[in-house]
């Protein structure tokens, strides 16, 4: 038997999964590790404790199994995190990872000096959000790092050096950060240099599925694996749940609620007209693209709500399930770090609106389930609006095991939706791209079909829908009335 590894380096955890050749999960291993926030706005992470993380979360998946037949290694990883290490390898600080928002001063300098050509290559505004400004914010902030960097990883990318002592990097992570150039598959030396940012700091790309070095004799000793097993370049978090939930053709939409929550879909093509809604990314599937509509507090929403007022994640959702749909005037924005899809905004914060006397707890997580929904919804109206077609709508992570969160999917969003019964997409895919690489999967849609594992459908109710139908038009109505409120330097 030949098995597939996949490992994914998450905001609050590695997960590791290991597929066989019949795209079976036969082994599973997850470590959990901190944030660190220094400073308001800042959000670090230690990379040795991603390590200590793989390590873990690698032995547990492959326990079971004589670790020779792991035929080959696939990462994915938290995308637009930025990792500074000298020639040796060696980080030079904790990380700034994508929930970071310090470099607001850096990105409003850089759309004046490269606005017009970063909108043109990238096809985005530079944001907090982006690799590109963490890197500014270091270059101006922390010179002594910058100057002693020898690269700049992307944080899967410097875990797989860890595996496997070689630089590299891959497009679909790379293609998120606002310094590649999506139309050439490049990183964009244009941009980098109009930024005066060290074009050197940046290693050559590989495409998801290439193998790109092999475990060696020390990684061998702390994760349980053979020195000498091939491993792929891999993908970035957001691409490799696209594959692992077999978004690889037009017209299925994936969308998911963990930390964050997301919409996803497959383009052969890009599409300016989504300029500053969504967020365009390499596909992990060679030559191909896909289109992501966010909202950075999804799920972290409803983990806040647990982990300040109390109670289980089943008996919070219990008691929305008693509230009637719309939570009797109700509303929940979810921007509890910054606004994403469709107009992204890092000074947006969450709130409550409509709160009265007969409001009761059942009421307030009511209106936080329906308002990560009613925020993705936006996604899917940006889809329609640049032409993608959507023909079958599939939801997954924790937001798909609530059904009280099912329903309230199908029903917001107008369409009946199919839960993805696969958990730990990216990881999953992941492992896709090692099995690929590694020739278990003769193809892509031959391994997604094997491994794709889809459960009940969940139909939307007519009535419900035409509610929150009318109850989304008051939510959008909710961020321009307060968007000046927000401004921190208001006129």
């Amino acid at each position: 038997m030949r098995c597939a590894l996949g490992i994914d380096l998450g905001t609050g955890s590695t997960k590791a999964v290991l597929l066989d050749e019949a795209g079976d999960l036969i082994g599973r291993g997850q470590a959990e590790y901190p944030l660190y926030k220094p400073h308001p706005g800042w959000v670090e992470q230690d990379p040795e404790d991603w390590w200590q993380g793989l390590c873990s979360s690698a032995r547990q998946a492959i326990a079971d199994i004589d670790s020779a037949q792991v035929a080959c290694v696939g990462l994915s990883g938290q995308i637009n995190g930025a990792v500074f290490v000298d020639s040796a390898g060696q980080p030079l600080q904790r990380v700034p990872i994508w929930l970071d928002h310090r470099s607001q001063a850096e990105c409003d300098w850089a759309e004046q000096r490269a606005g017009d050509l970063l909108r043109e290559r990238t096809l985005m505004r530079l944001g907090p959000v982006n690799t590109l400004a963490k890197v500014l914010w270091v270059k101006d902030h922390a010179t002594d790092v910058y100057k002693q960097s020898r690269w700049m990883l992307l944080p899967k990318d410097w875990l797989r050096f860890r595996l496997t002592g070689q630089i590299a990097a891959e497009v679909s992570d790379a293609s998120t950060t606002a310094a590649f150039d999506l139309h050439e598959r490049q990183w964009s030396g244009e941009i980098l240099e109009a930024l005066e940012v060290d074009v050197g700091l940046f290693p050559d790309l590989a495409d998801s599925p290439e193998v790109v070095g092999a475990i060696t004799q020390e990684a061998a000793e702390q994760t349980g694996l053979v020195a000498g097993t091939p491993v792929v370049a891999g993908g970035g978090d957001m691409p490799c749940m696209i594959l692992g939930a077999g978004v690889i053709e037009p017209g299925i939409i994936s969308l998911g609620i963990g930390t964050a929550a997301h919409a996803t879909a497959f383009a052969d093509t890009l599409d300016p007209r989504a300029f500053n809604k969504l967020w365009p990314m390499c596909h992990p599937i060679p030559g191909k693209y896909a289109w992501l509509g966010c909202s950075f507090t999804g799920g972290a929403s409803l983990k806040w709500f647990k982990e300040e007022f109390g109670g289980s994640y089943e008996e919070l959702t219990e008691a929305a399930a008693e509230v009637p749909a719309g939570a009797e005037g109700l509303f929940f924005m979810p921007w509890l770090e910054g606004r994403a899809t469709p107009r992204p905004d890092t000074h947006a914060r969450g709130g409550f609106v409509g709160l009265s006397l007969g409001h009761t707890k059942g009421h307030l997580v009511r209106a936080v389930l329906e308002g990560v929904v009613f925020d993705l919804r936006h996604s899917l109206d940006c889809f329609a609006e640049i032409g993608l077609p959507i023909d079958e709508l599939r939801i997954g992570e924790g937001g798909s095991h609530s059904e009280v969160w099912r329903q309230i999917q199908a029903d917001i969003l107008g369409r009946d939706v199919v839960r993805i019964a696969t958990d730990d997409l990216s990881a999953v895919g992941a492992a896709l791209l090692a099995g690929v690489g590694g020739e278990l999967y003769a193809d892509f849609a031959t391994a997604c079909q094997r491994t794709v594992k889809l459960a009940e459908t969940v139909r939307c109710d007519q009535k419900q829908v035409e509610y929150y139908r009318q109850a989304f038009e008051r939510y959008r109505a909710l961020y321009p009335a307060l968007q000046d409120w927000y401004d921190p330097n208001p006129q």
